[in-house]
């Protein structure tokens, strides 16, 4: 998609930022986060090149909170990079594992609660029958 993707270590707060200039579309992910968490952020970022790239010819998106519900912007990004990251058969079949509960299945595929609540929302939205075990919170990544 000819994006450029670079770190940095000059924010505190901002998880990430995507922006365009000259033509050339770019993602930065902030340094100090896990890689796990690097990840989450570059495919929320991915989602407003792909979904919003006429807001981002206005302005940078940047993001120092991460899965904003308030926002409708906020709220695709956060389902895209839901279902981008975790596949749905993947998690089809831990959920049939009986030893299986929603945390230990969070942690076999390295996501927080808060970000597999996005991807079983997008699933029920789907027509799958799952339960959420906990609202959505949409300030998980804010601290």
């Amino acid at each position: 998609m000819n994006v450029i993707v670079i770190e940095s270590d000059r924010f505190k707060s901002l998880k990430g930022f995507c922006f365009i200039s000259c033509q050339t579309t770019y993602v930065v992910v902030n340094t100090f986060l896990t890689d796990a968490v690097k990840q989450i952020v570059a495919a929320h970022e991915l989602a407003h090149i792909i979904l919003h790239r006429n807001q981002l010819k206005i302005a940078p998106m940047k993001d120092t909170i991460l899965y904003d519900m308030a926002s409708q912007t906020e709220y695709e990004a956060n389902l895209f990079a839901a279902d981008l990251l975790l596949d749905d058969e993947e998690i089809h079949k831990l959920s049939q594992d009986e030893d299986m509960d929603y945390f230990n299945m969070c942690k076999a595929l390295y996501v927080t609660p808060d970000f597999m609540s996005f991807k079983l929302f997008s699933l029920i939205r789907r027509g799958h029958a799952y339960n959420l075990p906990q609202g959505i919170n949409s300030r998980f990544l804010a601290k």
